[in-house]
């Protein structure tokens, strides 16, 4: 028998990693009593996703960006939705649509009974339209796609509070699309909340109410977002943990070392860690539908905006771009960048070889448009070859004592975290065939002015996405008024053809257009293509059973209503 001493020291040590536990978020659940039966509950109370912070910390819908909308994902809903295995707009809040005769306005039905959080009462047509007036209200912080949006849609006609008519300015085949889960644009929120409020919400106020599975509990700027579980049963889906929360955690190292440690339960981490952690007896679980891509646009092929009637850019008038000496206007230099690329040694050393090839820009063969001789043609068109690479950029009028100027702009994402040094490996290649590379790096607001001003010249700027092809032209590809985000290569011959495209609601029709695009875009090395990503969460198996989620949508993280414990 240890003596009194002894005793108290080991009943000493037991409380320090209690408190450790707690300390650590206090999430864990007490283990049952020897000889009691084991609770059939989650083990621990609160789940934590241990993820880089988002490029925009907001509490407001109608200050996000496409690359901080997933955070708010567990409490607000959209329309349409996106099931985990990756199957896109189906019904969400939405229950039925209706294309009318007219081809430019849809017969919206609504879920009936659907309630808002903080009883804030029943979901109706009324809150669809104040979510789309509360967007409308701000628009200058915000990512190109909500303007774009809103000037899509002329009006919005209530028949009753379950039903009403979306009327479009013209046919629109990225509407839906928009006001899906899939884009996370139009996030449904509540009228009552909104209307009672004398500010929009910031970091020191609650969101306005939503209907998901999880309600807003607490936000620590650039720290955590934190989550309960709304209801006991949800109309969707009921969440098996009571919390969930994101933790915002700067270095991917850190991330690693709270997922050993059991601070978090699912990590969001780097192909190069992820080994470590699966030596640890921790699980890899793959997204389950293909989406979340990696290339670079070119910043500084901007057209001279002149355009004709009906959305159409005149080439005659077009032929000139804002920036005629830059480089990057002279397809040679497009090819011979992509030509100096090794990508096999990219994929080993970044994404552990499991990354596949994106032969197009947003193309996939399971998405409209797919030509096979893309990915014939790759080895010759754009494969790995830097003496070809030097040719194609002497035959631009480029070489010793006039080298081709380029700067790499440096941003990171959170659902990516390994792109800083891919992009740096990418600059090392493009200095072995010549061309002068520079490293620019940027927060998001300030990158995002230059963007508006059309400031980058002669500029390439790596991209992470799930971006499906209508909103990813008119984001990166498109200078037509109203739709474009000027954010890439803008050429006129492609946009001749993407106007009709977006007004063609006829998928066969779609198709075709969709595959002379591509070959354009293809042929004039539009962009830099690069990998398909596994979309991967790290678990930990004694907490976490299983996660479906589609890793499609841009954040990967979604759908955490639907993990499974353990």
């Amino acid at each position: 028998m240890r003596d009194p001493a002894q005793r108290w020291v080991s009943a000493l040590v037991l409380t320090l990693l209690a408190v450790a536990t707690v300390a650590c978020g206090g999430t864990q659940a007490p283990a049952a009593p020897a000889g009691e039966a084991k609770s059939t509950g989650p083990r621990v109370q609160r789940l934590v996703l241990g993820i880089n912070p988002p490029s925009n910390d907001t509490n407001s819908a109608s200050l996000q960006v496409s690359t901080s909308a997933w955070t708010n994902l567990p409490m607000w809903e959209d329309l349409f939705g996106v099931t985990p295995e990756g199957k896109e707009i189906v019904p969400m809040l939405a229950s039925e649509w209706i294309l009318q005769p007219d081809g430019q306005s849809y017969l919206i039905k609504l879920q009936r009974g659907v309630q808002f959080h903080d009883g804030k009462g029943e979901f109706t047509a009324k809150d669809v339209q104040f979510s789309l007036d509360d967007l409308k209200a701000e628009t200058e912080a915000v990512a190109p796609a909500v303007p774009r949006t809103l000037n899509t849609i002329a009006g919005l006609d209530i028949v009753n509070d379950y039903e009403f008519m979306l009327r479009m300015r013209q046919p629109d085949a990225g509407l839906l699309t928009a006001m899906s889960q899939a884009e996370n644009i139009v996030k449904m929120r509540s009228k009552v909340d909104g209307e009672s409020r004398s500010r929009r919400p910031t970091l020191e106020d609650r969101p306005l109410a939503g209907t998901g599975p999880y309600t807003y509990d607490a936000h620590g700027q650039a720290q955590y977002l934190r989550y309960k579980r709304a209801f006991d049963k949800h109309w969707r889906q009921t969440p098996d943990f009571p919390e969930f929360e994101f933790r915002y955690i700067k270095e991917n190292s850190t991330i690693l070392a709270a997922l050993l440690s059991k601070e978090v339960h699912v990590a969001a981490l780097p192909p190069e860690l992820t080994p470590q952690a699966e030596q640890r007896g921790f699980k890899v679980i793959e997204g389950k539908a293909p989406g979340l891509h990696v290339y670079a646009t070119f910043r500084g092929v901007y057209l001279n905006q002149k355009i004709a009637n009906d959305n159409q850019i005149n080439p005659d008038l077009n032929a000139k771009h804002v920036f005629p000496n830059s480089p990057l206007v002279d397809v040679r230099v497009r090819k011979a960048l992509n030509k100096a690329i090794d990508r096999e040694a990219l994929n080993k050393a970044f994404l552990r070889g499991r990354g596949t090839p994106v032969y197009n820009q947003f193309f996939h063969p399971t998405r409209p448009g797919w030509n096979q001789a893309w990915e014939r043609n790759f080895k010759d068109a754009y494969g790995y070859d830097p003496e070809a690479a030097r040719k194609l950029l002497a035959e631009a009028g480029y070489g010793p004592g006039r080298a081709a100027g380029v700067t790499m702009i440096l941003r990171p994402y959170p659902y990516f975290p390994g792109l800083f040094d891919m992009e740096e490996a990418i600059t090392n290649h493009w200095r072995a065939v010549g061309i002068d590379t520079k490293l620019e790096q940027g927060d998001n607001a300030s990158i995002s002015a230059k963007d508006r001003q059309l400031a980058y010249d002669s500029h390439v700027y790596g991209i992470v996405t799930s971006v499906r092809q209508l909103a990813g032209v008119a984001t990166y590809q498109s200078a037509l008024p109203g739709i474009g985000g000027r954010l890439g290569t803008e050429l006129p011959e492609l946009d001749a053809i993407y106007g009709p495209i977006r007004r063609t609601l006829d998928p066969k029709q779609q198709d075709e257009m969709w595959r002379q695009w591509g070959d354009i875009a293809y042929n004039q090395y539009a962009s830099i293509p690069l990998f398909w990503m596994p979309s991967e969460a790290v678990v930990d198996p004694e907490i976490v059973a299983d996660y479906p989620f589609p890793g499609s949508i841009s954040g990967i993280y979604t759908h955490v209503e639907y993990i499974k414990a353990k």
